[in-house]
Parts: C-alpha cells; structure tokens; sequence
C-alpha cells in the first residue's frame, strides 16, 4: 500500500438545515489525539440501534461493551478510519456527527485482538465468521484484500443530511490511496443499504436475515429484510 498524508482533510460539504442555516462540514482521518473519542461515539446509538448488536444483546451487557471498547481501538489504531465534524463558521471548533471505521480485510483474516469471552461477544463472533464465509467481493475484484467498513454511524441529529453517503464516497477516495482496489463490506441495516445505494456502491449478495439467522444461530428482530454485502472498485 502506497504512502499518504496522515491526518488528512478529505471532503467539505455544505447543507441547509430545516431553519434554513448552512452546515459546513468536513471529513477527514481520524487524528490521533480523537481516537477514543471516536471509539465511546460508536459505543453510544450505533450498538443500542445497529441490526447486528442488537442481535447480539452488545448493549445490555457491560463487558461485551468493553470487548467491542478494545475492538474498535484495535481498528482505529490502523488509522484508516474517518470523521465527519460540523465546521463552525468562525473556524472556532468541531463537532463530531458520523464515523466510519475502517480496516484492511484479508482473505480469512481479520484484525488482531483478543478473542471474545462474553456470550454477546461470542455471538458477534459466529455472525461475523459465517458472514465471512461469502466471498463476493474477493470474486469481484479477483484481490485477496480490501477495505473493509467495520461499523458506520451518524448522530441523531444531523441524520438525513447526506452525511453517511458522504462518508461512503470519501472511504473511496481513502481505498484508492492506499492502492486497494475496492472497499466493501457488511450493510446490516436498510437505511445503511440505502446509503451505499446512492453512494454508488453495488450489492453483491444479499441473503435473508431468516435464513442467515439460521445459519448462524441467531435470532434477529428486525425490519431490515436481508443482510447485504455492497462494493465498489476503487481503482
């Protein structure tokens, strides 16, 4: 993989809020010194509302929140990860509002980290092996590796802005510099599926939520029809 600027402003963006204001906001790399900030953003709405932490009962249970804690470090430490903040117009701050955490996805390899103990943990573990069964995108894209989305989520309030399909299109821009030739993943539920729609990306395979929770032994209460794997070539 090639080198890059590290932390680096990838895209600004503009939008009218409903009391007519214009949003600035800009995405970039996750610096350093925001790495746990970061971390305690995904452990808040995304675990209590994502398709796949529900599932698995991640929120209910304070040590597989710690589990997921060390996880998410292990990936933002690859500094592959991006922000969205809401710019002041003054330049005098942020606000973090949408996170995409990233990680370079091997053919029958994930991140190093410490193996679940938690039954939460443990469920997660078996979703994520039987859904890393499917090799759609290694087929695709004829590569042994990608980059990987591991968990996408915006603030309530600023939800309906763009922002996640922003983040999609900037996580682009971030696989091509860094010489993969596509970024995909896991879209567990249907606004994220829609999301990678209108960003461009493509489903390669989608596969009943009924008939993945049998294959893994997992009961999901949800709206979301199917569990989707989307791609797109970055090259």
């Amino acid at each position: 993989m090639s080198a890059r600027e590290y932390p680096k402003v990838w895209r600004r963006f503009e939008r009218t809020a409903e009391d007519g204001r214009t949003l600035r906001f800009e995405i970039e790399d996750v610096p350093e010194a925001l790495w746990s900030t970061v971390v305690e953003f995904m452990l808040g709405n995304y675990i209590r509302e994502d398709v796949w932490w529900i599932a698995a009962g991640t929120a209910q249970d304070l040590e597989a929140v710690q589990e997921y804690r060390v996880l998410l470090t292990s990936i933002v430490k690859q500094k592959m990860s991006l922000a969205c903040f809401l710019t002041e117009e003054d330049g005098s701050g942020q606000t973090l509002v949408g996170v995409n955490m990233c990680l370079p996805q091997e053919k029958g390899r994930f991140v190093e980290h410490t193996p679940p103990k938690t039954k939460a943990g443990l469920l997660s573990l078996r979703m994520f092996a039987e859904a890393m069964k499917l090799t759609a995108i290694y087929d695709k894209y004829s590569s042994n590796e990608y980059l990987m989305g591991a968990g996408l989520s915006v603030t309530p309030e600023y939800r309906g802005l763009g922002i996640a399909v922003e983040l999609l299109k900037t996580r682009m821009e971030l696989s091509k510099s860094l010489g993969f030739k596509a970024t995909g993943g896991i879209f567990t539920s249907a606004p994220a599926q829609k999301s990678a729609d209108k960003a461009g990306y493509e489903c390669l395979h989608e596969i009943p939520y009924k008939k993945f929770g049998k294959q893994c032994n997992v009961t999901f209460n949800t709206d979301t029809e199917s569990l989707k794997i989307y791609a797109v070539s970055t090259m």
